[in-house]
């Protein structure tokens, strides 16, 4: 508690002074303010209808251009540093993991993430292949960030929130951008946009790349080549119909070094340098009609594809041991892909001055292929029916309610109602009181698993019962204010979000001494509770910015179910494993503490200098056994100077350098060996150019 007040006092001295030194940039007349303070921004992705962020039946976060770009940030789940209570973590330098709650292993199963509406929740693993997201960086426009449940919007997996990642429109003009990066990434990117009578298009190729940790120990190098293509034909005022197209292939180093010494006295590499490859790509076409009532009805279709290959993945340290004639290799190749197919009709009425109603349908079918853990080839096709309806029942109350019907192909369907109900009590301050439930189905790797003869040494087995989806009720309160005459907005809200039929390991489901084989099954109940904070404020005519969040929050999880061998005859061994290793670390699997601050300050109008300070108490991720250590507490400060030249016929230019963890901060990174834990997050830094044409 002690070092939540001090974080709570350094903000509250950080923002105390930056308001008093820059009062006096403020303007006095509130009709002479920018209307993007007089206004919460619009957002589409918590209910599916375009609302102001006040009135929005979720909590919400969004990331424009202007964070993005002062962020000096190159990659999204780094940008995720800026949404209250999001643990932000790298297995190594090219595999990020990323959870609102915490509570996770590497695959992050719990949270949906889109792309302009399209899931990259891919099979069968679950979760999202970060590092070959087929998108580049300089298109994205912003990104809304569901900081909640919201299957009622977006189906199951939107768990524990959404994050959706919003991309520049093709008729975002005439002209084309050329960007080059160099230090300690190396990075290249160019656009090229044509707009025109009743066809616009832009076309966007490029490559990034980085050294991960630099250091010795780890290879975890990446390479990503990506290239991308948005179209849009209007042949009329009432359709549109937008194409968009991508793919991205990229090489990843895998590996980790380790000296040990043994009998004859050789090196023994538990798990060998090499490269991976992963390649996804996506094709998605949208068909908008506007009636002549103003209603709309939007039909859009996608492919989605990711592809993974290890060479030699290690299925067994205690023999993989290639220096060592007298040792069996245990080695394989190991390959993952998965494929989704989505088919969306979604319509939007305006019922009347004071109610709107989205409502829609969509089927999908999900294939997975990965013969070194699945059964078989398995294929999911499931469907979804939603509503939504906002009601503005006065002046200054607004309910909005809204489900979604679903199939989860697996044999299980499910409701998602929610409830929000939003009340002004003056046009600039609104209280927002919500009740929401989701599921989470079983990724195909937890219902689908294979005995696992041919990796991780057979030591798991299907579930014993077939299993449910994850079932959550989040219930909360709510507060956005405006300042208008200070150019500021607050908000604030306290939730208790209570997950049942959690899926966690089931231990030694063989039976035998040995403990040889573990499954999953739906045995835990947990409680998440929390305060969530984020001040923005703006002078110098939306030029410069600061933006403050800070999470307090505390979870606790018991057993809602007893595991297959609870009472059997490993019961004291098995009672002791869910005593000190789930329940007992549970609490520190999530951040008590986490925060951050992001200020930008214009300098003489060409120069921009911002600085961005993230913070995080120590943390434990799920999937860890008692004797692993903690990742260490976060303090971490980036640094961002940037210089623009306006150059003739409306071309400009800028050169920026970014230095990350200005203060060298040595916080250590996710996992679950001791041996990484101690791998370091070190000073880095690099400088980009571009041209805009």
């Amino acid at each position: 508690m002690a070092k939540s007040m001090s974080h709570i006092r350094l903000l509250s001295q950080i923002l105390f002074f930056t308001l008093l030194v820059q009062a006096a940039h403020a303007k006095e007349n509130v009709a002479d303010v920018d209307p993007f303070f007089q206004e919460m921004p619009i957002v589409l992705t918590a209910s599916r209808l375009a609302q102001p962020l006040s009135e929005a039946p979720s909590p919400m976060t969004v990331i424009d251009k202007n964070m993005i770009k002062a962020s000096g940030f190159r990659t999204v789940p780094e940008l995720m540093n800026l949404v209250p209570g999001m643990y932000v973590g790298y297995v190594d330098g090219n595999t990020p993991v990323l959870s609102l709650h915490n509570s996770t292993d590497q695959y992050s199963r719990q949270m949906q993430v889109l792309i302009d509406g399209r899931s990259v929740y891919m099979p069968p693993l679950g979760g999202v292949n970060w590092s070959s997201l087929p998108i580049l960086f300089e298109d994205i426009e912003r990104i809304e960030v569901v900081r909640g449940p919201s299957a009622a919007s977006h189906g199951t997996n939107s768990f524990y929130g959404v994050i959706n990642i919003i991309t520049r429109e093709a008729t975002g003009g005439n002209g084309g951008r050329v960007s080059v990066t160099g230090g300690y990434a190396t990075d290249a990117s160019a656009s090229l946009g044509r707009n025109s009578e009743q066809f616009d298009y832009r076309i966007t190729a490029g490559y990034r790349a980085d050294r991960g940790y630099s250091n010795d120990y780890l290879n975890d190098h990446n390479q990503t080549r990506v290239a991308n293509f948005r179209g849009n034909y209007h042949p009329n005022s009432s359709d549109s119909l937008d194409v968009q197209l991508g793919a991205s292939n990229g090489v990843y180093g895998k590996g980790i070094m380790q000296t040990i010494g043994h009998s004859l006295g050789q090196i023994r590499d538990d798990n060998l340098y090499r490269d991976a490859t992963g390649s996804s790509s996506f094709q998605q076409i949208a068909w908008l009609h506007i009636w002549p009532t103003g209603n709309e009805s939007k039909l859009t279709y996608s492919h989605t594809t990711v592809n993974t290959f290890d060479p030699r993945l290690c299925t067994n340290t205690s023999v993989c041991n290639p220096r060592d004639p007298t040792t069996a290799y245990s080695y394989v190749p190991y390959s993952v892909y998965g494929q989704r197919d989505v088919l969306e009709l979604q319509n939007t009425h305006q019922l009347n001055d004071s109610n709107r109603l989205v409502w829609g349908a969509s089927t999908e079918r999900a294939y997975a292929s990965n013969p070194q853990l699945l059964i078989s080839d398995p294929k999911v096709n499931s469907w979804q029916i939603f509503a939504h309806d906002e009601w503005r029942m006065s002046a200054n109350s607004i309910l909005n309610v809204g489900t979604m019907f679903e199939d989860n192909g697996m044999g299980y369907q499910s409701n998602a109602p929610r409830a929000s109900f939003n009340y002004h009590i003056t046009p600039q301050h609104t209280v927002r009181i919500g009740v929401t439930s989701a599921t989470r189905s079983p990724a195909m790797m937890e219902r689908y698993i294979d005995d696992r003869t041919a990796i991780f040494g057979g030591g798991y087995s299907q579930p014993t019962t077939p299993l449910l989806p994850e079932k959550i009720i989040s219930k909360e309160i709510g507060y956005i204010g405006e300042f208008p005459t200070l150019n500021m907005t607050l908000s604030a809200r306290v939730y208790i979000d209570q997950v049942s039929d959690m899926i966690l390991v089931d231990k030694c489901v063989d039976g035998t001494l040995d403990c040889s084989k573990d499954s999953w099954k739906n045995i835990g109940y947990a409680e998440f509770k929390g305060v969530e904070t984020t001040l923005k404020y703006f002078w110098d005519d939306k030029h410069s910015f600061l933006t403050a969040n800070y999470v307090y929050q505390r979870a606790t999880l018991s057993l809602g179910s007893l595991p297959s061998q609870y009472y059997g005859v490993l019961a004291a061994d098995v009672q002791a494993y869910y005593k000190n290793e789930n329940i007992g670390l549970f609490a520190e699997t999530v951040m008590s503490n986490s925060g951050s601050l992001l200020l930008s300050q214009r300098i003489a109008d060409s120069w921009q200098l911002s600085a961005g300070y993230y913070f995080r108490a120590p943390i434990r991720v799920l999937d860890v056994a008692t004797d692993v250590t903690p990742e260490k507490r976060m303090r971490r400060l980036d640094m961002r100077l940037a210089k623009t030249f306006k150059l003739e016929k409306g071309r400009s230019a800028e050169v920026a350098a970014i230095l990350q963890n200005v203060s060298q901060d040595e916080y250590t990174k996710y996992d679950t060996l001791n041996a990484e834990v101690n791998v370091l997050f070190t000073r880095r830094g690099w400088v980009t150019a571009s041209f805009n044409f």
